[in-house]
């Protein structure tokens, strides 16, 4: 049986996306969850893994196009000679027909004599960046229509022809990158549409952090606090699953079986929140390889996997942030900053003595319409109790 694979759609802001680069070839065989090709989002570079088995019998979508999200980008089907819908159709109608069919159709402009110009969403939004007039372009994508590349090969040829100009130092004004204004309306959004609340909490990390040294010194297992902060998370939300969901319409909440935590990562230019999927599955050996692995794939521009995450964790404590409060990433229902672990005088033991402690602030943003303050209470007050027992922290290795 033939399947679709389809451009996915990685935040709400994600109109369309590009194919930087297929993997696999026609007639490969292909695994579910192997490395399929390289995607472009107006957030970062993707490796996209295929959400099917099979054979990859046709390729609709070609290196540097752009397509709306949802669009079919290729075909797979289960053997490598089955016949299919659409079999022998070029590369360029297929991708016409499927842009004739989604929500958002090519965009043409009408010029004097009756000539009209095709071009995509990101060819036009593209030109007006770079100030390129589209009525001196020939179209290369299906139908002579104006596609990305197109612009980009315009942009390239001017560049060429006209000196570069002295630096100019811009006062008052800078341009915001395509990245930067998706963050700022995801993040309006957020603010203006989800009602937060927020509860913070004081964590006693000084058994944890000497348990997480010793570890290392006796056993060589190197973990960071930020992996047991992550297990542990994951394993409070499973006890409580209204702070593990997501909205349905105006009166309903879908509760998610599993625990994926988006991580927020900054880069030197922007923040990407990369996946680590079924957190309250995994070893914290295994959590601490794929932290690594995905936080310097982030730091690249690029996110892994397929999971959309539904629970985001935000770490300034490297920083010596004491505490903040986080904005919610839609749709989830909850989010949770993380300050640094600094040393502060405190009473402690019994009797009651002052000794000087390894103490960390978590501060939970949750949304008032899926949860109340008493049940983020009993949240945090769990998932302290989790961070400070070292037996616990042992369990999850």
């Amino acid at each position: 049986m033939a399947k679709s694979i389809v451009m996915p759609k990685y935040g709400l802001q994600q109109d369309e996306g590009t194919v930087v680069q297929w993997f696999k070839q026609v007639g490969d065989r292909i695994e579910k969850g192997e490395s399929l090709l390289e995607l472009e989002t107006d957030k970062a570079l993707f490796e996209y893994e295929s959400p099917e088995a099979g054979f990859l019998r046709q390729i609709v979508v070609s290196n540097g196009e752009t397509v709306p999200v949802l669009s079919v980008i290729a075909v797979v089907t289960e053997t490598a000679d089955e016949p299919f819908e659409g079999q022998g159709e070029t590369v360029a109608e297929a991708v016409a027909e499927e842009v004739e069919a989604v929500s958002e159709p090519v965009q043409a402009v009408a010029l004097p004599g009756g000539r009209r110009i095709k071009r995509s969403p990101a060819a036009r939004k593209l030109a007006g960046e770079l100030g390129i007039d589209l009525a001196s372009l020939q179209g290369t994508g299906p139908g002579g229509r104006i596609v990305k590349r197109d612009v980009e090969a315009a942009a390239a040829i001017r560049e060429q022809a006209v000196p570069e100009p002295a630096p100019v130092r811009l006062e008052g004004t800078v341009p915001l990158s395509r990245m930067r204004q998706a963050i700022g309306k995801g993040m309006v959004m957020s603010k203006t549409t989800i009602p937060h609340f927020y509860v913070d909490i004081e964590v006693d990390m000084t058994d944890a952090e000497a348990w997480r040294k010793q570890i290392a010194e006796d056993r060589g297992i190197k973990l960071s606090a930020t992996d047991f902060i992550m297990r542990a998370t994951a394993e409070t939300l499973m006890d409580y699953p209204s702070l593990n969901s997501r909205l349905e319409g105006s009166d309903a909440m879908f509760v998610y079986d599993t625990v994926h935590i988006g991580l927020a990562v900054g880069t030197e230019k922007e923040l990407l929140v990369p996946v680590l999927a079924d957190v309250q599955k995994k070893t914290l050996q295994a959590l601490a390889k794929e932290r690594i692995g995905t936080v310097e794939a982030a730091q690249k521009g690029r996110l892994r996997g397929r999971a959309r995450a539904t629970f985001t964790i935000s770490n300034l404590g490297m920083f010596g942030v004491r505490s903040f409060t986080a904005i919610i990433n839609p749709p989830e229902a909850a989010a949770l900053a993380v300050g640094g672990i600094l040393p502060q005088v405190r009473p402690f033991g019994d009797p009651l003595t002052i000794a000087v402690r390894q103490v960390m602030q978590l501060t939970l943003s949750v949304d008032h319409r899926l949860a109340d303050g008493m049940l983020a209470a009993q949240y945090l007050r769990d998932l302290k109790r989790r961070l400070e027992d070292v037996a616990t922290l042992e369990g999850w290795l």
